[in-house]
């Protein structure tokens, strides 16, 4: 019978249907239970020919699309037994699928390969070594974001020794700087002598190839990090260094974070021209980049603006963001701007909304181990849900916030978390443990010269004072905080602190 008249048969009884007649024929079985059956009926040989046959002329008819068919091939090569094969185009399924930016996609790629490799050998041939090396890369730059800090730590140290010895400087310093920059948001420090290792040694591997950009990253990835846990201006210093050399590398997402990381720096200081222009900066160079790249260009975007004051125009930003972040599977971008939108819900006076978007960033901080952000979501939803007249939370709520922040030397979280605790106590009627942690929050605040902060924390504590009858010291700091606001140009609550001074 020829093979129409059997499609036709089939189609007829309902196993098979058209999927597509252009560009060429297309049928597809109309349940899964109906294929599972079917390939069931197969010998075991009948199946590999079967896939061998499938393979080879995907291979000879489209060799212009092997990326875009490199999973099926990678599938019926695997079924085989032809290992080498189905590596080949596991890899190459990997790397189309992050140039797309299909993480969770490309990450289930080379984890197949990693799993179909042979066990580690020290005396394995240079080939099937940087084979293993540049699967776990790839394992790296598509899972980073939603693996817990912890394995992807484990498997690039674990990888590691295996680089050294086959001496690619091009593979080594990429492993170095994926173990400092998940160390680093883990919580460790720059001088902890493991991730002193790793900096020191891609700073090396620059020098060796002549590479400033390679030179610059573990500048950017300190940069970035005093941006987010103080001191601040040291951080900026080093990013306005770093990002500049930066202009070039495309292959390592902490470039395209030390961008973002810079726009936020300034804002987090009140400089918010010099943010704008980073910013910008940031969101045409990621243009070009991946998923992550944007992701952490529009983070820093909603950020410059929710520092600003420009409350409306950030909560679009951060929920295309949030958005975007769950739908691609960048867990670490979900945790970043679930906290901008949280913070932003808040100061609208939108507690609800801001209570869930803190729990969301909260659960997600847990799952990926992202130890820097974890305690500062953790206050402002005990700030949140105290606006919301909830039970307050327990004093070892905020303690174990508080010792989070300072294990792992976060003082501009610490005076986050100092500021929140504040806000609730203020909010039950504890107006003396209130007043001393804005008294301690400002004073870590005023030292990073991070005038935004400054000026809503020396708000919050004009108007505690002013409720305690301390009227003359509550005006006092109103007064600092108009300054401020009105030196950086927010209008907006620079009028609202104006009105609590002339009521």
């Amino acid at each position: 019978m020829a093979i129409e008249a059997q499609l036709d048969t089939l189609e007829a009884k309902g196993l098979i249907e058209l999927a597509a007649s252009r560009p060429e024929l297309e049928y597809l079985f109309r349940h899964w239970l109906v294929q599972d059956a079917a390939y069931e009926s197969l010998l075991k040989q009948e199946r590999r020919q079967l896939h061998r046959l499938v393979g080879e002329a995907l291979e000879v008819l489209y060799p212009d699309r092997r990326s875009e068919l490199a999973g099926v091939l990678a599938m019926h090569f695997e079924q085989v037994g032809d290992t080498e094969k189905a590596l080949e185009y596991l890899a190459a399924a990997g790397r189309f699928a992050l140039e797309r930016n299909a993480i969770t996609e490309a990450y289930s790629a080379f984890d197949r390969a990693a799993k179909l490799l042979p066990p580690a050998d020290d005396a394995e041939e240079e080939r099937l070594l940087r084979r293993r090396i540049e699967t776990e890369l790839g394992r790296y730059k598509a899972g980073w974001t939603f693996r817990p800090t912890e394995d992807v730590v484990a498997d690039l140290e674990a990888i590691l020794p295996a680089a050294e010895r086959l001496g690619d400087l091009d593979l080594i310093a990429p492993l170095h700087l994926g173990l400092a920059l998940a160390r680093l948001q883990h919580g460790e420090q720059a001088s902890d002598p493991v991730v002193k290792r790793s900096l020191d040694r891609v700073a090396e591997i620059g020098e060796a190839l002549h590479d400033p950009s390679l030179r610059a990253l573990p500048l950017a990835l300190i940069g970035l990090t005093q941006v987010f846990t103080g001191p601040i201006r040291d951080g900026v210093m080093a990013l306005e260094e770093a990002v500049p050399l930066l202009e070039q590398r495309q292959d390592f997402i902490g470039a395209a974070f030390a961008r973002g990381s810079l726009a936020i720096g300034y804002a987090n200081l009140g400089e918010f021209d010099k943010a704008e222009v980073a910013s910008r900066n940031a969101t045409e160079l990621a243009a070009s980049g991946d998923v992550i790249a944007q992701l952490d260009a529009q983070i820093a975007q909603s950020w410059v603006r929710a520092a600003r004051g420009q409350l409306d125009e950030a909560v679009p930003l951060a929920q295309a963001c949030v958005a975007r972040a769950e739908e691609t599977g960048a867990a670490g971008c979900v945790v970043a701007s679930s906290w901008v939108l949280g913070d932003v819900y808040h100061r609208q006076g939108r507690f609800d909304e801001a209570s869930r978007a803190f729990q969301r960033g909260q659960e997600i901080a847990l799952v990926v181990d992202r130890k820097v952000w974890r305690p500062t979501l953790q206050a402002w939803l005990g700030s949140t849900s105290a606006a919301l007249g909830e039970v307050a939370a327990s004093g070892g709520d905020w303690e174990d916030s508080l010792a989070t922040a300072r294990s792992i030397g976060n003082r501009y979280g610490e005076a986050g978390i100092l500021w929140k605790r504040a806000e609730a106590a203020s909010k039950h009627g504890d107006g003396e443990a209130a007043l001393a942690d804005f008294q301690a929050s400002a004073a870590i605040v005023e030292e990073f010269g991070a005038r935004p902060d400054l000026a809503r924390i020396l708000r919050g504590w004009g108007e505690t004072l002013r409720a305690s009858a301390r009227g003359a010291e509550g005006d006092e700091k109103l007064r600092r905080s108009l300054a401020l606001f009105e030196e950086m140009g927010i209008a907006a609550e620079a009028d609202a602190v104006r009105a609590t001074l002339a009521g």
